[in-house]
């Protein structure tokens, strides 16, 4: 999937065990993520990390325009 954010904003950052590990600025621009029905979206960054965002926050960046799905 490919999406486009419009306004920068903060994911969730998770450690290698998978536990939360802070926050993870998304800056504005083209991105390539996956979508997991149970995990949410997850971005992935050009430094190799990733960014993630609950289902209800992931609907809630669309819906204010800030998140914008270009492919999937």
């Amino acid at each position: 999937m490919q999406v486009h954010v419009n306004k920068g904003f903060l994911g969730r950052r998770h450690a290698i065990d998978g536990s939360d590990s802070g926050f993870s600025p998304i800056t504005p621009g083209d991105y390539l993520a996956k979508f997991d029905p149970n995990e949410g979206l997850s971005i992935l960054k050009s430094t190799g990390d990733a960014s993630y965002l609950k289902l209800a926050q992931f609907e809630e960046k669309i819906a204010m325009g800030v998140l914008v799905v270009i492919a999937i």
